[in-house]
């Protein structure tokens, strides 16, 4: 796991939670930089999920996670799609048949130094391709 204890930077805010989640799915089950969300260590079981399903536990654990940018640094590529284990983490049984994760606003995406290509299961809105595709991502689509 990464090591914060040393170091002076300051962590990266995200404008959108659901930006951030496709950013934590690398680095917590692809890279293993950050550790996932464990339910199984939760004592109450299904008391935290919502109306909705949600786990309120695992947004705000995921939602109180800090990226610093070395961390982001290592991030390459990503993957769009309902099955990313960190979608199942904040909405255990979702199936994707809705877009309540899709992220509304991609600046944190696109600001990620080392991204390269963009998995996406469903074709991403044209203003993102477009605008991933100039800062020279590789948008790869169903």
């Amino acid at each position: 796991m990464y090591d914060e204890s040393n170091t002076t930077e300051e962590p990266v805010e995200f404008a959108d939670f659901n930006a951030k989640l496709l950013v934590l799915d690398v680095l917590c089950y692809d890279l293993d930089v950050l550790e996932p969300y464990d339910a199984e260590s939760e004592d109450d079981g299904d008391e935290d999920l919502d109306v909705e399903g949600q786990d309120d536990r695992a947004r705000e654990y995921y939602d109180d996670l800090e990226l610093l940018p070395s961390q982001l640094s290592l991030v390459t590529e990503l993957t769009v799609d309902s099955d990313l284990e960190v979608l199942q983490d904040v909405h255990p049984g979702w199936d994707g048949s809705d877009d309540r994760y899709d992220p509304q606003n991609w600046d944190d995406v696109l600001d990620l130094p080392a991204l390269a290509t963009v998995y996406a299961a469903a074709p991403l809105p044209a203003h993102v391709v477009e605008r991933l595709t100039a800062k020279g991502v590789e948008v790869r689509s169903a």
